[in-house]
């Protein structure tokens, strides 16, 4: 048995509390750029959101939830306009990973056959191993099919005068890790997704793997994207260039309930979002937060407000520069140019 679990949890909890408040974790990752060149205008830490935008497509293999598919896809509808007028409140813009098929007005029976199929494959979260990947598919127009496809929602997130990002979160909430995931799989996804987004005009540059996965970086790569989001040990970091070339902004936290599992109350989560922010800025590094649309009124209003009105605080006050991913992107590539000259 190993020594922490030989102290009782309570005790554990009061620890891993008093560790985070005297700044113990999270982990900053090292970096070599000078802390004057990393942000524009003086700005001293840097502050992405995404949100992995999935409706009913996120749910159907999954281990746990495979059977509210309907009621998540109708939480996200219900609370959405809320999101955009938060957003617009505090003039957060951020990047919305949005799985492809959510693009489509409609499609029909045998529209996705000429895409090549993963094979089974069971995953810790997710559990795939009988059917069709599409067999969840309704093929019929939005109207009818409101938990698997959201053109009008993604119109609103458009009209929004906030200037959002709308990255990419494959297009049917694919695994792309590559012991599950054929690169010619994946490559049939990025190109549905870019084939639906463009009526849109939307170039997608950003992407957000489902699921907390990771993999074939090179098909991102000769689609032309730029930036994913990645779990690493370190949870503040600068964005970093992977060895493919494409730029890397880790996950900080993510802006839900869960930590009260693990005995963090209410507002014990929402003074460390908040603590996270600041690190970020005392580190000169990017927090990068993540969360679902489907989150219920409860977390939106006490965990996701009161952190963007800090942040727009922080943002007012000359402290924080604010962005999206494709925007950190840009930042970060410059900020490496500017350090060579140095």
């Amino acid at each position: 048995m190993a020594l922490k679990d030989k102290i009782p949890l309570s005790l554990r909890l009061r620890l891993n509390h008093l560790a985070f408040d005297l700044g113990a974790f999270p982990k900053v990752k090292p970096c070599s750029i000078p802390n004057k060149l990393r942000f524009p205008d003086n700005r001293k830490g840097g502050f992405v959101m995404s949100a992995d935008f999935e409706m009913g497509w996120a749910f159907r293999f999954s281990k746990k939830k495979r059977n509210i598919v309907e009621s998540l896809s109708a939480q996200t509808r219900k609370g959405f306009s809320h999101l955009i007028e938060l957003f617009e409140e505090t003039g957060v813009p951020i990047t919305w990973a949005t799985v492809g098929h959510l693009f489509l007005e409609e499609c029909k029976p045998g529209d996705h056959d000429w895409m090549k199929r993963v094979p089974y494959f069971d995953h810790k979260t997710v559990r795939f191993m009988e059917g069709d990947w599409y067999d969840s598919d309704p093929h019929c127009h939005w109207s009818e099919g409101k938990s698997w496809y959201a053109p009008d929602l993604v119109k609103q997130i458009m009209q929004s005068p906030v200037p959002h990002e709308i990255g990419c979160h494959t297009f049917s909430h694919m695994n792309f890790d590559d012991r599950y995931c054929p690169p010619e799989v994946a490559d049939d996804e990025i190109k549905a997704c870019l084939q639906a987004a463009e009526p849109y005009n939307i170039q997608q540059r950003s992407m957000v793997f489902p699921c907390g996965t990771y993999g074939n970086i090179p098909v991102l790569k000769r689609y032309g994207f730029t930036i994913y989001r990645r779990n690493i040990d370190y949870k503040l970091a600068y964005p970093f260039m992977d060895e493919h070339g494409l730029m890397v902004t880790p996950s900080t936290s993510g802006v839900d309930f869960g930590k009260k599992a693990s005995g963090w109350s209410v507002e014990q989560i929402q003074r460390r979002l908040l603590a996270l922010v600041d690190r970020a800025i005392a580190t000169h590094t990017v927090g990068h937060f993540w969360f679902h649309p489907s989150m219920v009124e409860e977390e939106r209003e006490m965990l996701l407000a009161p952190l963007l009105r800090h942040v727009a605080k922080r943002r007012d006050e000359g402290s924080l520069w604010v962005g999206t991913m494709g925007e950190a992107d840009s930042v970060a590539r410059k900020a490496i140019e500017r350090a060579k000259t140095v």
